[in-house]
């Protein structure tokens, strides 16, 4: 890869993507937007232990130590050359199930003087650790390759590395024509907004072995809605891009999402033969004028921007999607165990904002999955989210989606 410490070195400059430029903005609006991996387990590690671990993987990883230089079209990411920061923080109060007892996942990251990313050991019981990673700077995907790295070092393994160079760009298949945005607004899984900043997040376990689990999701997050308004359903699924390059390692930004218009007649076969579809065929779409001007627009015009269209969904109940849904697999827990800290659990909490008023992620684990949704507090507050997560996971349980093998 080069000389990691040469801030010059090509390989430790990225270009700004478009995407990255609006999560910079988002940012700024609804903090922290932030990818948070969580890890649960038994034992204990301490800490100069995990920032010896931190600094190594973060070598080969420069991405994680990634800072903003530039303005507008000339923005870019250089390697701050500073090892993320591992903290200590109290979990003691916290069950894991939901963000009471733990303000640290609020703590801003930030891009411009660094850390845009960082390692909480979280003591209590169970042991948790955190890694907490930009939005703009990481995606779910990269924020594991770097835990993982740091793992391989805490087992006295070597770290693998990766190539920080890559954007979305790169990887996209994109057509050459331009259309304007649609004009299209989507009916969401909540009542009317109420008053109330923040988020809520909730996260419950399933037992059993599934098949199909992102569809089924899918329809029921569209039934959720129906219950409240009529009107059409669009939901956001995201992509990982890596797969596109066999045996490719990034810690970038490196997702794409394709959405999927549900009727109420759609099935979850129907929804996962499409999917299925469009993936193999890799195509990306057409590219909008939004696209393809964010990069000259000013950060503070952008928020302004963002500000005033999220004030207008929130008074009409319609957006730009529906919600966002995620299937983030099964990861071996053995991939972040040592022999003083044996893993039983891995989930990520959906970042939120008043852009996209539902976020859910599955996690498939030993005994089954955690489901996990984010909603802003104005839609899932007073308990409204508790409501949204028993009847999705209830009809998940009972419809179900017994898997044949």
């Amino acid at each position: 890869m080069g000389d990691i410490n040469d801030m010059n070195d090509k390989n430790n400059l990225r270009t700004m993507s478009a995407a990255s430029r609006l999560w910079v903005a988002v940012t700024d609006v609804w903090p922290p937007f932030c990818v948070q991996m969580v890890v649960e387990g038994d034992g204990k590690i301490g800490l100069c232990d995990m920032e010896h671990a931190v600094e190594l993987a973060s070598n080969v990883n420069p991405g994680a130590r990634f800072i903003r230089k530039g303005h507008l079209s000339m923005s870019k990411w250089i390697d701050s050359e500073i090892t993320p920061p591992v903290r200590e923080v109290d979990g003691s109060h916290w069950s894991g199930y939901n963000q009471e007892g733990a303000p640290f996942l609020m703590d801003f990251l930030d891009i411009n003087r660094g850390p845009s990313s960082e390692v909480l050991l979280v003591r209590g019981k169970p042991e948790r650790i955190i890694f907490r990673s930009h939005h703009a700077v990481m995606d779910a995907r990269g924020t594991t390759t770097w835990a993982e790295d740091i793992f391989r070092v805490l087992r006295g393994e070597e770290p693998i590395g990766s190539d920080c160079r890559a954007i979305e760009d790169d990887l996209l298949n994109l057509s050459t024509a331009v259309e304007k945005p649609l004009p299209q607004r989507y009916i969401i899984p909540a009542e009317r907004a109420v008053t109330g900043d923040g988020y809520v997040w909730r996260r419950k376990h399933i037992e059993g072995k599934f098949s199909n689990l992102l569809p089924h999701i899918m329809c029921l997050v569209a039934g959720e809605a129906w219950k409240y308004n009529e009107g059409k359903a669009r939901i956001g699924v995201p992509v990982d891009l890596r797969s596109r390059r066999p045996g490719f390692r990034s810690t970038g930004n490196l997702t794409n999402a394709i959405f999927f218009n549900i009727n109420q007649g759609t099935t979850p076969e129907e929804l996962a033969a499409d999917m299925k579809t469009r993936l193999k065929e890799k195509n990306d779409g057409i590219t909008t004028w939004e696209d393809r001007i964010v990069k000259f627009i000013p950060l503070a015009i952008l928020k302004k921007i963002i500000s005033k269209e999220c004030e207008s969904s929130k008074r009409t109940g319609q957006y730009r999607y529906t919600a966002f849904v995620s299937n983030l697999g099964k990861i071996p827990p053995g991939l972040y165990s040592t022999e003083e800290y044996r893993t039983r659990s891995i989930f990520y909490i959906p970042q939120c904002n008043e852009w996209l008023p539902f976020f859910m992620t599955a996690q498939g684990n030993e005994n089954g999955a955690d489901i996990l949704l984010t909603m802003p507090f104005c839609y899932g507050g007073h308990g409204k989210i508790d409501n949204l997560m028993e009847n999705i996971t209830e009809k998940l349980k009972k419809e179900g989606v017994p898997a044949s093998a």
